[in-house]
Parts: C-alpha cells; structure tokens; sequence
C-alpha cells in the first residue's frame, strides 16, 4: 500500500475555492464536527467567509448542518468525505506531473514513492447480515517498518451507515471518528482493533477505514485501507414507520408491528412536533389511524372532513357540539366511565374495514388524564385491557404519558404493560436547556441507544 502525507504540498498564497472546501472539509472530518467560529480560525478564513463557505458545503450534502444549544454545527457526510478523498487523489496527480516535468528537466530519475511502514487487515464475522443484526470487524494494524508509528485516529467507518455498538477498551468513539488514544505500535509488532457494528439499513454497504498515524517526527500519514463490503437484508419484523427518519433510524426502521410503545415527556413543543408526525404518517400511507384525545382543539383543521382511514375519539365536554358535523369521530363528555371508553373504542373497531395487510396505528394522549382520575391500579388494568384488544386488531400503539404529573410509583405502575418505551426529557448543554430522545427499552428487538437532540426547526419539516 502506498502511504500519503494528506497535505504535503504547500499550498499557494492564494487558496482556489476548492481548496477551503477541501480545508474546512477536512477539519470538521478530524474533529467530527466544528461551530463557524473553529472553521474560521483552522482555515485561516475570516468569519463572514467561512459561514459562506460551510452554508455552500452544506446545501450540497457535502456537510449538515445540526444544532447544539444555540449553536449551529456542521458535521461532515459521506459525500463530503468521497470529495474530500477525490481532492486529495487529484492533488497528488498534479504534484506528480509536476514531478515528472521537473525530473526531466533535471534529467535525473523520478523519485520512488514512499511505502508505507503501516499495513492493515480487515475481516468481519459475516459479510451478509440483517438489518437488526450486530457484527464484528477486526482490524489488524501491522508496523512493518524498522521504527515506532504512532496512531492518532481512525476515520471512515461509516457512521451515516453504521452504528458502533462496542470496541475495544483501548480506542474511544467520537462523534465521527475513533481516537485510538496516540498508540504506539512498535517495529514488526501487530495491533488489533475490534468493533461490534450495527447496520442503520439495508443494501450493499461498504466500509473503508482510512488510519491517521505520524511517524517519530509527528509527521502525520494516511492509509487507507482495502474496501470492505457488508451485504445487509430487511428482517422479517415488519415495522411502522414514526414520520420522523432519524427517530426511525434509532429503531432500525420504525416501531416493530402491533407493538405497544409508551412515550414518557414533560409538555413541550419538541413533543407535540413528534407525535403529529406520528399521525400525519399514518393519514398519508392510508393506514388505519386512530386518535384518542381530550383535546378539542384537534378538530379545528379537519372542519373542511377527515380522511376515511383517519378516526378520532374525542372525550371532552364540548365534543358534541364540536364534532357534531364530522365523520370518524367518535365522542364521549369526560372519561368518567372506562367502560364506555372501551365500548366507544370497540364500537369503532368492528367498523374498520380494510385487508389484513393494511398496516394500524393508534396514538393515545388521555394516559395522564385516567391515571390521575381513576388511579394506578385501576388504570393498570383498563390499560392491559385496551392495549390487549388493539394488538389483536393489528395496532401498533403509541400511548403518551407525562411524568411530571405523577408520582415515580404511579408511573412504574403503569409501564409494565408496554413492549417498549422512548423518553423525552431535558438536558442542559453549554448553559442552555436541549430536548433529548432515548429509547429506553424495546421487547426482544435491536435499537440504538444513542441519545437524539430533538430540534424543532428540524421537526417542523
């Protein structure tokens, strides 16, 4: 393998455009993300200029934009990383016909390129894997020259495609790189680096690490290692999509079919986004959607109707006189009665006439409300009960409960019905307060447990 210097050219006075791309590319890839500000001062660029030029990048996939706090960053993608490879590919062509031509004038002999002292060595437990199946990659680091090289990260290990599940001890997992810590292989000595992967979806996947390591000088080289490809394939468990890619990514493609999901989150706008999306996913696939609320202002943009596969159930004193006019709502004044809620519901259930395959969904918002009125213990049953006869229909259930309306006991009292749960709650980071997403548990199935920063702007898409 031939060993490059990623930027041994020096660069003239005056940079092209290409070249800050290629710069700021190229810090935000080192450093897995960057605000403007640590653009600006790593590519020498005035503020104004590296905003452009990261806004540019950015609107043509080369870099996205995130939001940490009150800041915007930008992390790069795998378009970004294919241009960043092709610049430096052409840029070695150019130094070489620059070479040649001064060889030639020179009429001495072209200088022979540097081999490199490092080799690496990739294999993987399985080259076909599911979509929810964990594998492991090996990667073994041979110093094959007669002088100690020093590892200072390893790039390229796809995290738009895979999710790092485990490594070893020795190396630590940041945002778009792995640090192997400055570790130093001896002459003729081997490392091994190993990873446990996790496919985010299907299709012929590759993985092509590229190891930054520096010589006794701290003279700093890039290999790239040979391509590796994984073939993954769809599982048998069907699943229902969210409305929102990245949540469905954390899932491994959506809420697994018939499944009953509990949502715990404090009030907030972040939620309300998330839980329309849910909705308005299942309205525009023509799936079977209900809607159990109390809230009678969900009815104002339906007063032009409502879509045939879309059934509200609508527990408010003023239902009737809202509602009186609309098909697919089901009314009831209060919840008073958990038996005519599950007569309404029933009544509603027997009328949904569609093939088997037709996919369901339900979203249930009085979770809170029935646990204050009616209590833990009665609530735990009516629950079981309910969430026992949508699954039977073929629902996937999504039930919303607000934590800081009840006691740490109500609220165990009332999670051992469901098959899975996902937390919203709040974090401060940099002094400001950030919405966060976790799935906490999901019954015999994979998922990510990466934490997801929820932004409205993104959400409101």
């Amino acid at each position: 393998m031939i060993v490059r210097d990623p930027w041994d050219a020096g660069l003239p006075k005056r940079r092209t455009r290409y070249e800050i791309y290629a710069e700021l590319l190229d810090l935000v890839s080192r450093k897995g993300f960057s605000r403007v500000t640590r653009a600006s001062y790593g590519a020498n660029l005035p503020v104004d200029r590296a905003k452009e030029a990261l806004s540019f990048l950015a609107s043509r996939g080369l870099l996205r934009e995130d939001n940490l706090g009150d800041s915007v960053i930008y992390r790069i993608t795998s378009r970004g990383r294919e241009y960043l490879e092709t610049f430096r590919h052409m840029r070695k062509l150019f130094a070489a016909l620059d070479q040649k031509s001064l060889s030639r004038q020179a009429q001495s002999p072209e200088p022979a390129e540097l081999i490199s002292p490092l080799e690496a060595e990739l294999s993987t437990s399985k080259r076909d894997v599911k979509a929810n199946e964990d594998f492991s990659l090996e990667m073994k680091l041979i110093n094959k020259g007669e002088s100690p090289i020093t590892l200072k990260r390893i790039e390229g290990v796809s995290p738009e495609d895979f999710a790092t599940v485990d490594k070893s001890k020795s190396i630590f997992l940041k945002e778009d790189y792995l640090d192997t810590n400055r570790m130093n292989i001896d002459p003729k000595k081997t490392v091994k680096v190993m990873l446990v992967l996790r496919p985010r979806r299907e299709g012929s996947l590759s993985i092509k690490p590229r190891i930054v390591f520096s010589d006794q000088t701290d003279r700093e080289f890039i290999l790239e290692a040979e391509q590796l490809a994984v073939n993954v394939v769809g599982d048998a468990t069907r699943r229902i999509g969210t409305g929102f890619k990245d949540l469905d990514k954390l899932l491994l493609g959506g809420i697994p079919e018939k499944y009953s999901v509990i949502l715990t989150s404090p009030s907030c706008d972040e939620r309300d986004l998330l839980t329309s999306r849910f909705l308005r996913e299942g309205i525009q696939k023509e799936e079977i959607t209900f809607y159990i609320t109390i809230d009678a202002n969900i009815l104002k943009p339906y007063t032009g109707g409502i879509k045939p596969n879309f059934h509200v159930f609508l527990f408010n004193p003023q239902a009737d006189s809202l509602a009186r006019d609309l098909p697919n709502v089901s009314r009831l004044k209060n919840i008073d009665n958990l038996t005519d809620i599950n007569i309404t519901l029933t009544s509603a259930l027997r009328k949904t006439n569609r093939p088997p395959e037709t996919q369901k969904r339900a979203y249930i918002e009085i979770l809170s409300d029935i646990l204050l009125q009616h209590g833990p213990a009665r609530t735990r049953k009516w629950l079981t009960g309910i969430l026992t006869t949508l699954k039977s229909e073929g629902f996937t259930s999504l039930v919303l409960l607000n934590p800081q309306m009840h006691s740490a006991e109500e609220v165990q009292a009332v999670l051992d019905p469901f098959e899975g749960e996902i937390d919203i709650y709040q974090r401060k980071t940099n002094g400001a307060t950030q919405k966060c997403l976790r799935i906490r548990r999901m019954l015999n199935q994979r998922y990510l447990e990466n934490e997801m920063q929820l932004a409205k702007e993104k959400l409101r898409l």
